[in-house]
Formats: structure tokens, C-alpha cells, sequence
């Protein structure tokens, strides 16, 4: 059996990445490859972000998680899994953690995982992005949700110019399971797509994925401004009310600029940082990092 993992991260073209392949679910399947992503991934007791975190109750119901996973790997030839909340989540204690750490807790998660598949090699295909945007978009996404209203609360010190992908690529290379690390930017998705798909079909598969629209999209700078002037109090049910208000107000559109909460020298500082950040994850052994 092969095995290959999508871990995301979030923010990075996922969803879209994730629809495209459930939309070809049926053919994997015809051809040997059994897909799971978010719908299997999210609901009952099936659902894989709770089940990979610490304690005894998860640790109970990752028994029943891993007999169903044995049958998985007995019956098909090939396994790909995508899903984002592998990771972690985009809740603060979820994404950042101490010493500017991103997803701090990515190694336990993924190590768990590898051991309901009983550490089989595993190909993990992993989306960076630059760090100051993926913030923002992380922001917007709590934000919406009403978890979150101030960014430098939600920050609480957490500096993009620190963030590290390399290092991250690095502990995921350590857990027992993971063969080789393929990586791509997400500001290189759209013309790497055909690519990143081959990662997890066959090539006459690549040919018919479809390109559905953008379903998980961020506030624009417009709505913003229009939410601080509300004044809103806390977070909760009925600040993502008023956050879903101002998204329609203003939409991602020409005209209303996509939500912008970092000054430009620190936007262009964290760019440079991106860059350099990159060439050390390119050299890293064990890591392909896809290029236009």
C-alpha cells in the first residue's frame, strides 16, 4: 500500500485543492485509490482534529479510528488523506505557540496519526505561504467565525518575520513514518496545480479534475473598517453575525482590497524572510519543493 498525506496547511488553497479531489472520488476509487478528506474527516466519531489531541478519551477512540484505517489499507492499494486540522487548528494555542513555533503541536498530531496507520512510509504534502498574509487570513477566518476580534490579541506577540517553515518541514521529518516531504507555495498554486494533483492521481485523472470556484473566501480591508466601527464588545454568536454582514457589505471584489493588518515594511520584511525561509527548506534532504 501506498500512503500519501495532505496536511494542508490551512489557508493555502486546501479547500480548493480537497473539493477537486472529492469530485473525482469515484474514479479514485475505480483506480485503486481510496480518498477521504474534510466530509469523512469532520463529522461523528470520525472526527480526526479532536482524536489526535492528548488525553485519555481521544487515545480510547483512536482504537476504533485505527481498526477502521487496517481495513483501509488492507482493501485498497492506495490511501491519500487530506486534512488541514492534522496539524493543528487556527485557534492561537492551535497555530502559534511558544518561540514563534507554527503549529506547535503538529509533531504529537501527526505522530498519532502514523501510529493508527502503524507507521507506514507516508508521502506528506504540505502548502506554505507567506507568513504575514497567512496571518492575516487566519485572522479573518477566527474572525468570521466569532472567535477572535482584536489581531493583536490573537497574535499575542507572535512575530511572521519568525515564522518558520523550514522548521516545521523539520519536525515533521522526524516522525517515524513520514519517507519524503513534497511542498508547494500556495502563491504558486495555480500554475502548479496540474502538479500538485499528480501527487494523488494518476495522470489521465489529473487530466479531468474540474476547478470549482473559491468557497472559503476572506474579509475584504472595506469590511473590516466597517466591523471596527461597530463598536462590537466580545466575541461570540453575535459578532460573526455582524462579520458575515460586513463580508456581504463588502465583498473580495476589484474595488474593496483584501484585508491588509500588517504595516508595509513589516509586509515586505516578512517576504524577504519567505524567501530565505524557503531556500533552507529546498535543501533540507528528504524535502521536494515544487517550482513553476
Amino acid at each position: 500500500m501506498t500512503l500519501t498525506i495532505h496536511l494542508g496547511a490551512h489557508k493555502t488553497a486546501s479547500t480548493h485543492l480537497q473539493q477537486s479531489l472529492q469530485a473525482l472520488a469515484p474514479a479514485m476509487l475505480a483506480a485503486g485509490i481510496h480518498y477521504s478528506g474534510p466530509p469523512q474527516w469532520r463529522d461523528g466519531m470520525a472526527r480526526l482534529g479532536p482524536l489526535l489531541g492528548a488525553g485519555i478519551v481521544p487515545g480510547r477512540q483512536r482504537g476504533r479510528l485505527r481498526w477502521r484505517l487496517d481495513r483501509i489499507a488492507e482493501t485498497w492499494p492506495e490511501v491519500v488523506i487530506s486534512e488541514e486540522n492534522i496539524l493543528g487548528s487556527l485557534r492561537r494555542e492551535g497555530l502559534m505557540g511558544p518561540g514563534n513555533l507554527v503549529y506547535p503541536d503538529a509533531v504529537p498530531r501527526l505522530r498519532r496519526l502514523l501510529g493508527m496507520l502503524r507507521h507506514r512510509p507516508a508521502t506528506i504534502c504540505l502548502a506554505v505561504r507567506e507568513p504575514s498574509a497567512f496571518l492575516t487570513s487566519a485572522f479573518s477566518m477566527q474572525l468570521q467565525a466569532g472567535v477572535e476580534l482584536d489581531f493583536r490579541a490573537y497574535l499575542a506577540g507572535f512575530d511572521p518575520l519568525a515564522l518558520s517553515w523550514e522548521g516545521l518541514a523539520r519536525r515533521l521529518l522526524g516522525v517515524r513514518g513520514v519517507a519524503r516531504l513534497v511542498v508547494w507555495r500556495y502563491e504558486d498554486y495555480a500554475a502548479l496545480r496540474p502538479r500538485i494533483l499528480a501527487q494523488f492521481l494518476p495522470q489521465a485523472l489529473v487530466a479531468r479534475a474540474g476547478d470549482p470556484g473559491a468557497s472559503v473566501v476572506g474579509l475584504s480591508q472595506p469590511a473590516w473598517r466597517h466591523l471596527l466601527a461597530q463598536g462590537i464588545a466580545q466575541p461570540g454568536p453575535a459578532a460573526a453575525q455582524l462579520a458575515q454582514e460586513a463580508k456581504a457589505l463588502f465583498p473580495r471584489e476589484p474595488g474593496h482590497p483584501a484585508l491588509a493588518l500588517f504595516d508595509a515594511d513589516t509586509v515586505a520584511r516578512s517576504a524577504a524572510a519567505y524567501r530565505q525561509d524557503l531556500a533552507r527548506l529546498a535543501a533540507l534532504p528528504g524535502v521536494a519543493l515544487l517550482a513553476p
